[in-house]
């Protein structure tokens, strides 16, 4: 059954505009948050839910549909890429964030922020925070003390995050390593791509 707010979200989300995948700020670079793009796959209600926290937050959002990153690679990132360092953020499933990781290594940007949230059939999440948390103020903590609203506090944490001075050079990141799950348990992944 549907809960009334995730009711509200998808009602929320679907002021998107009607061409499937579409940019919420279509033609918007450069966003206040700093994101050329957030992504998110619409099939994971956490996942809208941090679009809608990061469109309120004035990002240009765009809907991963069954997760396939290869329409918004071709029309949006890998242009904005050829341009420029162009910072990318979302909440998807760990296969998202393994390609677009493997492009982004070829124009000289890094998975520099990289959570893990492992959703149990019951609801309970467990976190992982596996690279810069502290570029965004976040801590595993902060997500379980959130609860069942820690996509919200995912989306206040990536809308405050800024590049630091001082650039950390990363390696690649844990997203092409498959942990073991629990049964019915869904491994969502939140993430931030920049220069590095």
């Amino acid at each position: 059954m549907t809960s009334r707010r995730e009711f509200l979200e998808v009602a929320a989300l679907s002021a998107l505009p009607a061409v499937a995948g579409a940019s919420l700020t279509a033609g918007v670079t450069g966003t206040s948050p700093g994101f050329h793009l957030v992504l998110f796959d619409e099939r994971y209600p956490q996942a809208r839910s941090v679009a809608t926290g990061m469109n309120r937050a004035g990002a240009a959002v765009h809907s991963l549909t069954d997760g396939d990153v290869t329409q918004v690679w071709l029309h949006q990132i890998g242009p904005a890429w050829q341009r420029g360092p162009a910072v990318i953020a979302g909440l998807t499933a760990r296969p998202a964030l393994f390609c677009l990781e493997q492009l982004a290594l070829s124009s000289g940007l890094r998975v520099v922020f990289h959570a893990e949230h492992v959703v149990h059939p019951n609801g309970r999440t467990h976190h992982s925070l596996l690279r810069g948390a502290e570029g965004v103020g976040l801590s595993s903590a902060d997500l379980t003390q959130a609860g069942r609203h820690w996509p919200a506090r995912i989306a206040e944490a990536l809308a405050t995050y800024r590049p630091q001075a001082v650039r950390r050079r990363f390696g690649r990141s844990e997203a092409a390593l498959d942990p073991a799950l629990p049964p019915q348990a869904q491994l969502l992944t939140s993430w931030i791509i920049a220069a590095a």
